[in-house]
């Protein structure tokens, strides 16, 4: 066959339509690609990597009429978009009420702060409350709502009353708090006024 051949319109006519339709055919399948790659995943890999972390930070949350709401401050706060979750070194939360401050070691997540490992939770004496301070390994803290819990041992130091328990509810609103389980409290006697 020779090549003049090959060349003639006919021919030529014929290979343009094939090349065209063999572009469809790619240009087809790159769509379908396209279609099932955003079904399945909505084009995006899961990051386990963090995108972006913040150094020596000082978050305020603040209320409608401009006061602070509770504040979160650490020395590094480390961002994972996967589950949108963020890591908080050396962290200290202060949360402002009417009644008191109370400030914890934590985790921040969204609306909800974990805190691990020597959890501290003090509120200083007021002129109608003494000093408060809980001692536990795990709290969970909700920030906007007020309130904690957990479900592992806490040891409530009021004045000189010491109590343990194991699982614990608290709610700073209404400054009440429950101790689940195995409630143990050390209560000194009374301090009698002399009488002159």
């Amino acid at each position: 066959m020779k090549i003049s051949s090959l060349l003639s319109p006919n021919n030529v006519r014929l290979w343009l339509l094939v090349v065209f339709v063999g572009l469809l055919a790619l240009a087809s399948y790159w769509v379908l690609e396209i279609i099932q790659s955003n079904k399945s995943g909505n084009g995006q890999e899961v990051r386990t990597r963090p995108d972006y972390w913040v150094e020596n930070f000082n978050f305020v949350k603040m209320l409608p009429n401009g006061q602070n709401d509770y504040r979160i401050v650490g020395t590094k706060l480390v961002h994972y978009p996967a589950d949108d979750h963020a890591d908080v070194t050396l962290p200290v939360m202060t949360t402002r009420s009417e009644r008191g401050v109370v400030k914890n070691i934590a985790n921040q997540s969204e609306n909800e702060v974990h805190l691990y490992e020597k959890v501290v939770v003090n509120r200083p004496k007021t002129d109608k409350s003494d000093r408060l301070q809980l001692n536990t390994e795990y709290l969970l803290a909700y920030p906007d709502k007020h309130t904690m819990e957990t479900n592992l041992p806490v040891e409530i130091l009021s004045g000189d009353t010491i109590t343990t328990g194991v699982g614990m509810k608290a709610n700073n609103e209404t400054q009440q708090m429950e101790i689940l389980a195995d409630v143990y409290s050390i209560v000194p006697p009374r301090k009698e006024k002399k009488r002159q």
